[in-house]
């Protein structure tokens, strides 16, 4: 036990005084390992092992499919698409911005990728028609939530990974969760609007003809997450294979909206590459920790620990997403699932909280840490592709907390919101 906790105050005091996360994680495991006189092979060993696994493959398969998409016209048609169809709504350009991501997500797999390839033309155009920066950069960023919870997701693969459950029947469990973010966040931007708190120009007026033209235009476009999820869902493909499928839908795509160009290509596999092998040496460097967690009993101990001050399901989970949102706050997701999965499993098996109910819950919690300050990756994002002030966007992405939070107490609460689709689809 002693060893284990060495390991988090390690790791956790290089983190305060500056070190990268990776490289805090591979110094307190080493440091775990040669304390409590294990073999330093171990590391290297775990490592490999875990990055291995054939569901990891599809990781950087989604990954290059979502790059490829963002340089290959797609972005641009699924947004003039959504303008056609939502434009209408008091909010227009607002409610168009989350109804893209709903659509993207089912291309990208990550919020980043939502982040980049979307954001800096949603936020063009809400600019441009009278939102404010700050505002249009908080609304992209809340909004990129939904590409990690609708399938294809990157961050529910790494979870399905660590937890030892279906990939394709998490993947449509985070359907219905993602759609309930986009309608709470929709909701929200109407109030806002309606209210005079946010400044919007009048909508746009809904025109079949413009529908018509614009599902023409971006038919391609359109039909990637059917492309992606349809496969899938059919059993007709795994995760990993529908990952290859899209890669080589987003070079056709490219071709045929006449943006195949070696430099496109060589910037998405070029962005690709890197992250990937962030994501795999997180992955890596987290089982060799997961070892240790595992070797020094603390699963046990903290199972012991949690469920000796209560029982309740429902306050268990309260608790669990306490500790999840402030470790977001000054960690990324991947490194807090791996190090949190393994301990957390045997309290929710012990209280019959549904592994795949908990997946979702979990990766949409740390999701919230992404665009919360001090550490949230997407702040620091949104400060690039929106040219936004940092301290800028945290003002104007508050008051999104408040929506976000209530879709996270639904999900927690009501598991059929994750586990009916799934059920109706594969039992």
């Amino acid at each position: 036990m002693i060893f284990g906790l060495t390991m988090f105050i390690v790791f956790l005091v290089l983190l305060l005084i500056g070190f990268p996360v990776s490289f805090s994680m591979i110094i307190s495991t080493l440091i775990a390992l040669f304390m409590g006189g294990y073999s330093l092979e171990v590391f290297t060993t775990q490592v490999i092992e875990g990055i291995k696994g054939y569901t990891l493959l599809a990781v950087p398969l989604f990954i290059l499919a979502g790059n490829l998409m963002n340089s290959a016209g797609i972005t641009q048609r699924i947004f003039d698409f959504s303008v056609a169809i939502v434009g209408f709504i008091r909010g227009g350009l607002a409610q168009v911005n989350i109804l893209a991501s709903v659509i993207f997500s089912g291309i990208s797999g990550t919020a980043v990728g939502d982040q980049a390839g979307l954001g800096a033309i949603e936020m063009r155009a809400m600019v441009e028609k009278g939102y404010s920066k700050p505002y249009s950069a908080a609304l992209v960023l809340a909004s990129s939530v939904i590409g990690a919870i609708i399938p294809p997701s990157v961050p529910l693969i790494v979870y399905a990974y660590l937890a030892e459950v279906s990939v394709e029947r998490l993947f449509v469990a985070g359907i219905v969760p993602g759609l309930l973010i986009a309608l709470t966040l929709g909701i929200y931007v109407y109030f806002q609007v309606s209210t005079g708190r946010v400044q919007a120009p009048d909508p746009e007026p809904f025109e079949w003809k413009t529908v018509g033209q614009t599902i023409k235009d971006g038919f391609f476009a359109l039909m990637a997450p059917v492309v992606i999820l349809g496969g899938m869902l059919g059993g007709l493909v795994t995760p990993t294979e529908a990952g290859a499928i899209a890669a080589v839908y987003a070079i056709i795509c490219a071709a045929i909206y006449k943006e195949l160009t070696f430099e496109n290509l060589k910037g998405g596999f070029i962005a690709s590459v890197g992250s990937t092998a962030l994501i795999m040496f997180l992955v890596g460097v987290g089982t060799s920790m997961g070892w240790i967690i595992s070797a020094e009993r603390l699963p046990i101990l903290l199972s012991d620990f949690l469920l000796g001050l209560t029982e309740n399901k429902y306050l268990m989970l309260l608790i669990i997403n306490l500790l999840l949102l402030m470790l977001g706050m000054v960690m990324e997701g991947i490194p807090i699932k791996l190090i949190m999965v393994p301990i957390l499993l045997p309290i929710i098996d012990a209280l019959g909280i549904d592994r795949m109910h908990f997946g979702i819950v979990m990766s949409y919690n740390l999701l919230l840490g992404m665009i919360t300050p001090p550490v949230g990756i997407g702040l620091y994002v949104m400060t690039r592709v929106g040219k936004v002030k940092f301290e800028h966007i945290v003002k104007n992405i508050l008051p999104f907390y408040a929506p976000m939070i209530i879709a996270l107490i639904l999900l927690s609460y009501f598991p059929q919101l994750s586990l009916w689709l799934p059920s109706l689809l594969f039992d």
